[in-house]
């Protein structure tokens, strides 16, 4: 005699996980990058473009000194979007492709250029 195992159930395929929601660094690099061109055309310096930038993405900033602008996140060896450059005298914000937006540039406006034009620059990674 051949009895027949008694079918069971399929137990429900598991619900796909969610997709793990942004890392905060990189909302703050593309909240960064945002709010440096968005700021293009604005006739302002250096420091009060990225201050504005740094404020955009929920950090408290004062009025600072381009060199003071390290104590926001870590120093890396090569730019990523959203990075800051900092130079003994300027700061700038970096948006990829070889380019920053910077304050300052011809009668104070705000504008793209290339990261070139900033030689011996640090970068530094927002945390």
């Amino acid at each position: 005699m051949v009895v027949a195992a008694a079918a069971t159930p399929a137990a429900p395929a598991p619900a796909p996980a969610p997709a793990p929601a942004p890392a905060p660094s990189s909302r703050v690099a593309a909240g960064l990058v945002g709010s440096a061109y968005s700021q293009i055309g604005v006739a302002q310096d250096c420091t009060a473009m990225v201050e504005k930038a740094l404020r955009s993405v929920g950090k408290s900033v004062g009025d600072l000194a381009p060199n003071q602008f390290f104590r926001f996140g870590d120093v890396v060896g090569s730019p990523a979007p959203g990075d800051l450059v900092i130079t003994g005298g300027h700061v700038a914000i970096y948006v990829g492709n070889g380019q920053v937006v910077s304050g300052g540039l011809n009668g104070m406006n705000t504008g793209l250029h290339n990261l070139s034009d900033l030689p011996g620059a640090g970068f530094v990674r927002v945390r």
